[in-house]
């Protein structure tokens, strides 16, 4: 694991995380024509076509929530509606990146894309919000996988250089969804019903998978790879208890946080690099700043429409707003991460960017304060440039440090952390939700617990990310540590 390779293309050597010429100059990134060029160019329309579409999903669904609380109730789950998705796709993630490794990307893909119909098509007629928890984690599975896929294809496929050109795009890819989908699920729930905004995808996910498998490499893989099953499931089973013991106040309670960690703990171990809960240098650090960011931006995002619509008055549509910004500073904080990547320290990045979001998070906080409105949209707009900086540079560090051939298995502990963040981040601002409506308070101070979360998970990145593997091997954990005991 780790393995750094030579690239002299023009002269150039790779140094670390940096491209360096002969006389000491970092050259310029590759043109963007590079990315679509030859057969290269028709694999990158595909990926890109499919991260617009669930794109889209996913702004729509998130704008939405507060009416689907309004029609079905049971406020104590809306945090699980988020964290569900995100159990589903860290159980997948590990399984997928191995698998990929193994047998491929297309039987892989169609695969997935199967499942995460299915749980479109559950969470459209889902008749509570506990069944609506279950169609997401249907969903988030069939995410998980796909997201996995699509990595690993640029992991596999791209040059080196080319690959922050690539992922910049990919986040790009969410500017047009972040303008379309705010409003057009608020105008979903407004009119014909929120449901539909679970079945409007399938068409269009018909008509991108004609377009996407024909882009796929036809490489089988490594017949000889391995699939771990048990662990991710364990991991995903355990979170989920220790998620509902904070979520669902009962005599229960504490046993299910105590099972929970009993059983997500030591699997945890047995599926990330050894080192990971310490957050040793190098790909295991990765593995830890991956779940920190996507926690600390979720604990915040899950609920800003909530405060928005609850406890600031605002409707569907001026709450969709924020998701609109911050969507679009995302892909500007991307864009600009790709033309300097090559050229800065990646670890330095994610720190500069962990900063945008600690700021932001204190900013968006002013609307339970009953601040001017202004301050949430504006402080929500800079975490989103912040995410847009951070969130790329961490899983380039992997790749810039994996050996041919291994890249999808190396990202697979990364992408799970990163969806672990996801569902512990909201599972915990939607824990501090069911505490508030079951103690009596306000629903602001339960917001605020969410937003508080987030804010302490950013600040421990800081300590984290200067530890972010510089492609060196020696930065890396050993390889022959993979699926033993973590001794972190």
């Amino acid at each position: 694991m780790g393995a750094w390779r030579e690239d002299r293309r023009a002269g150039g050597e790779r140094v670390g995380d940096r491209r360096e010429s002969v006389g000491g100059a970092v050259s310029r990134p590759p043109r963007w024509r590079e990315v679509f060029r030859g057969a290269r160019g028709r694999l990158t329309a595909g990926l890109l076509l499919l991260e617009a579409l669930v794109a889209i999903q996913i702004l729509v669904v998130a704008t939405v929530m507060p009416a689907v609380r309004r029609d079905l109730g049971d406020i104590q789950f809306y945090g699980w509606t988020f964290s569900a998705a995100g159990l589903g796709q860290f159980a997948a993630i590990p399984i997928a990146g191995h698998a990929m490794d193994r047998l491929g990307a297309r039987r892989l893909l169609a695969a997935t894309l199967a499942v995460y119909t299915a749980g479109l098509l559950l969470a459209a007629l889902a008749p509570s919000m506990l069944a609506l928890v279950g169609a997401r984690l249907i969903q988030g599975i069939g995410g998980g996988a796909m997201y996995a896929v699509s990595l690993g294809t640029v992991a596999k496929t791209y040059p080196e250089d080319v690959r922050p050109r690539v992922l910049a795009l990919l986040a790009a890819m969410w500017i047009l969804p972040g303008l379309v989908g705010p409003p057009l699920g608020a105008v979903l729930a407004a009119t014909i019903g929120w449901r539909w905004a679970f079945v409007a995808p399938i068409p269009i996910l018909a008509v991108s998978a004609v377009l996407v498998f024909p882009a796929l490499p036809a490489d089988v893989g490594d017949r000889e790879a391995r699939i771990v099953l048990v662990p991710p499931l364990l991991l995903a089973a355990g979170a989920g208890a220790f998620l509902a013991g904070l979520t669902d106040l009962s005599a229960w309670s504490a046993p299910l946080v105590v099972a929970g960690l009993a059983v997500a703990l030591p699997a945890l171990r047995r599926v990330v690099p050894p080192g990971t809960l310490l957050a040793r240098r190098g790909v295991p650090a990765a593995a830890a700043a991956a779940f920190l960011l996507s926690m600390s931006f979720v604990s915040a995002d899950a609920f800003l429409t909530l405060m928005l619509t609850a406890v600031n008055g605002r409707t569907l549509a001026e709450a969709g707003l924020v998701i609109t910004f911050v969507t679009i500073a995302w892909s500007v904080g991307s864009w600009w991460q790709s033309r300097v990547a090559a050229a800065r320290d990646l670890g330095g990045l994610v720190t500069f960017g962990s900063i945008l979001v600690m700021i932001g998070t204190l900013a968006a906080a002013g609307g339970l304060l009953h601040w001017p409105l202004a301050l949430p949209y504006a402080g929500w707009t800079v975490a989103g440039v912040g995410m847009g900086i951070a969130f790329p540079s961490i899983p380039l560090s992997v790749m810039n440090a994996s050996a041919r051939g291994e890249e999808a298995g190396e990202l697979s502990p990364v992408l799970l952390m990163d969806t672990l963040g996801v569902a512990v981040g909201a599972g915990l601002g939607g824990a501090c939700v069911a505490l508030a409506k079951a103690s009596g308070v306000q629903l602001r101070a339960g917001i605020g617990g969410a937003f508080a979360i987030g804010f302490l998970a950013a600040l421990l990145l800081l300590t984290v990310a200067p530890r972010l593997p510089t492609g060196d091997r020696s930065s890396a954990a050993d390889p022959a540590g993979r699926g033993g005991a973590d001794s972190g």
